[in-house]
């Protein structure tokens, strides 16, 4: 699969869109995942919209899981669980009038300081009274190789 540990230190790319509006989009994304380590519903009101939907792909044999992403900041504020999620190689696309953006990432998640699942995630966001902010996530993850254990860390 080919990861390496330089690859979770490797700084965003500028795509075509305005490296500011990039910038913006990232710090919103980067934020929503600070906050997501944090488990701190405060942290998360910063980045995203409550009401926005999430579609969670867990490892098998978990099924699919829908929500708010409200719902998602209130069960993640609960877990007792040392959360420590990192995302790279972020590719950012922006719709011409500069509201709507995508941002698609690989991840890992470690709980309790080990890696628990990897995967991609898709963030939405929408750019509401001059702020980037994320409206929507899907996600699709599986358990880590054991080369991944490591590498990931």
């Amino acid at each position: 699969m080919g990861w390496t540990l330089s690859a979770l230190t490797a700084t965003f790319p500028t795509l075509s869109q305005p490296s500011s509006e990039t910038d913006a989009i990232i710090t919103a994304i980067k934020g929503f995942v600070s906050a997501l380590n944090a488990k701190d519903p405060l942290e998360f009101e910063k980045y995203c919209v409550r009401a926005g939907g999430m579609s969670l792909w867990p490892p098998a044999p978990t099924l699919p899981r829908f929500c708010t992403i409200g719902a998602y900041v209130e069960h993640i504020a609960t877990l007792e669980d040392e959360i420590d999620e990192r995302i790279w190689d972020l590719e950012v696309k922006v719709h011409e009038p500069g509201n709507f953006a995508a941002v698609w990432a690989p991840f890992r998640a470690k709980v309790n300081g080990v890696v628990n699942h990897v995967g991609v995630e898709l963030f939405i966001l929408h750019k509401l009274n001059g702020k980037w902010k994320v409206t929507g996530l899907a996600d699709s993850c599986r358990r880590p190789t054991e080369e991944e254990k490591v590498l990931l860390l």
